[in-house]
């Protein structure tokens, strides 16, 4: 990430010109996403009866979607467990259901700032990047905590050396 952050805006602020050219630093974004969705879980209520795959579902019943869940689903993710941001290399994404991937909900309550969060979160990625080095204390394993938004229950305690510029 940090080489293509340089070598797409170099040491100068992050452009809007420059989206295009951060693939990688999304990529990692996107993986981080499903490995750790945000929101971890949904839960809609049905409007009508309806028979979801010979499961009959009464109008009125509370539906639980659970993102966290779908995100690791061994029929839809290879080694769904491994972080492996080249599952949303270009050309990639395209292959998956619309249902397989959903950090920001899906459908007509899909979060209404979900574009802005990404372009926000890429463009806070990259320039973290390139401003730190960031190091997980040894033996720290996060163990997610699924409230309304997912958090980890021992926090997330980083040693953080800034970068000079030009630095690896």
């Amino acid at each position: 990430m940090l080489d293509e952050v340089r070598s797409v805006a170099g040491d100068g602020p992050i452009k809007p010109e420059h989206l295009d050219g951060l693939k990688v630093t999304s990529m990692v974004l996107k993986e981080s996403m499903r490995v750790y969705p945000p929101v971890p879980s949904l839960t809609r209520i049905a409007k009508k009866d309806m028979d979801l795959d010979g499961l009959k579902v009464a109008a009125g019943s509370l539906i639980f979607i659970p993102i966290y869940a779908i995100h690791r689903h061994r029929r839809l993710w290879d080694d769904p467990d491994r972080f492996d941001p080249e599952r949303f290399a270009p050309g990639k994404e395209s292959a998956y259901s619309r249902y397989q991937y959903f950090p920001f909900g899906a459908g007509p309550r899909i979060c209404i700032g979900s574009s802005f969060a990404m372009v926000e979160s890429i463009v806070l990625l990259a320039a973290f990047v390139r401003a730190a080095r960031f190091e997980v204390p040894a033996g720290l394993r996060p163990i997610p905590v699924s409230r309304v938004t997912l958090w980890s229950s021992c926090g997330m305690p980083l040693k953080v050396w800034p970068r000079e510029p030009g630095a690896s």
